[in-house]
């Protein structure tokens, strides 16, 4: 009738299991903090002119997603390398704005989400709170030979962002004042029609609006979408803003995608919470003629919720426009509907 022994039984194994969790969370911080602090006080401003060490995580010509190499100014232009070796360049003359920005990244790997698994009552937040590194984000906006719209992100040493910005500056970079891009405006909308006409598009650089968007969401998005809608084989050809090469093309549409919402979102916040922290995109997008007839008016969402850092919610956005697109009736020409037939544009 006594339970008491059955008790006794029970507490040692409920108290091993905390102290062993417990144990593991401690080491875990201590490790974390001491990769955490040699990586920053590793962290040093960039010699003028020397190589510096970063991830290029999208946009520059030729070289593949979240590659590690070297960045370098050398003569008039700047290279990505990697193993001592010229990978990418870019002329200094064809860059047209640089951004620098700061974010931060969760570190630690499989490793630390071991970690969150064995830490106790709740202690793997702990664990994400520790597991963040700061680091600065270089965007690079330039154009191609043909002309093209490109923006490239890189991912450096906290500090070292702003220092490279100025050596670029100093050896004759541009950089613009605020964004000289077009507004998108309204115009006829356009009746679709059957048929399968053959049509190539040209994406215009992303219009950041007026609410904070980062420049290197910006970029990220516009880079996304010209891989997505490659990736539909839904038209003939894909152009980048301001390739003279479109200029060659009779059935071309514009794409214009302009941000309307935006919620940044932090990666340490949904990793420490799960439930907080979403960073979100709307943008409104549409699809014009080369005489300005509206194909296609749309508004489209794009987020990142649980894992993965703030960017992902640009790949996200950049497939669902995607897949808006693909799931559109594209007219065999177009044509003017008036405004007595749809009432009022859009």
């Amino acid at each position: 009738m006594n339970r008491n022994p059955k008790l006794s039984k029970q507490t040692p194994v409920t108290s091993f299991q905390v102290g062993h969790g417990l144990a593991c969370l401690i080491l875990l911080l201590s490790l974390c903090a001491g990769s955490t602090g040699q990586a920053q006080s590793g962290t040093q401003s960039p010699v003028p002119g020397a190589a510096i060490h970063v991830t290029h995580v999208l946009g520059f010509e030729g070289v593949r997603h979240n590659a590690t190499g070297q960045l370098r100014i050398k003569g008039d232009a700047v290279q990505f390398q990697r193993d001592g070796s010229l990978t990418a360049q870019v002329k200094l003359s064809s860059i047209e704005d640089l951004f620098v920005e700061d974010e931060d990244k969760e570190v630690g790997g499989t490793a630390m989400m071991l970690g969150k698994t064995a830490a106790p009552f709740g202690g793997g937040r702990v664990v994400s709170l520790f597991a963040h590194k700061k680091y600065d984000v270089l965007t690079v906006e330039y154009r191609d030979n043909n002309g093209g719209f490109h923006g490239a992100i890189f991912q450096l040493d906290k500090g070292q962002g702003q220092t490279f910005k100025k050596d670029l500056v100093a050896n004759g970079t541009h950089i613009s004042s605020p964004d000289d891009q077009a507004t998108t405006q309204s115009a006829p909308e356009v009746k679709q029609r059957g048929g399968a006409q053959p049509w190539s598009v040209q994406v215009d650089r992303v219009d950041r609006g007026d609410v904070g968007l980062q420049p290197s969401f910006g970029a990220a998005i516009y880079e996304n979408l010209l891989e997505e809608l490659t990736k539909t084989k839904q038209f003939t050809q894909s152009f980048r803003g301001g390739d003279r090469n479109a200029n060659d093309v009779s059935s071309i549409l514009t794409l214009k995608t302009t941000v309307q919402k935006y919620t940044p979102g932090s990666e340490t916040r949904r990793a420490v919470t799960t439930v907080n922290g979403a960073t979100k995109l709307n943008v409104h997008v549409q699809l014009v003629t080369r005489e300005g007839h509206v194909v296609l008016d749309k508004s489209v969402d794009g987020n990142v919720r649980f894992f993965g850092d703030n960017l992902r919610a640009t790949h996200n956005l950049a497939h669902n426009i995607a897949e808006t697109l693909k799931r559109s009736t594209l007219p065999e020409r177009a044509e003017p509907v008036s405004d007595r037939e749809t009432g009022q544009s859009k």
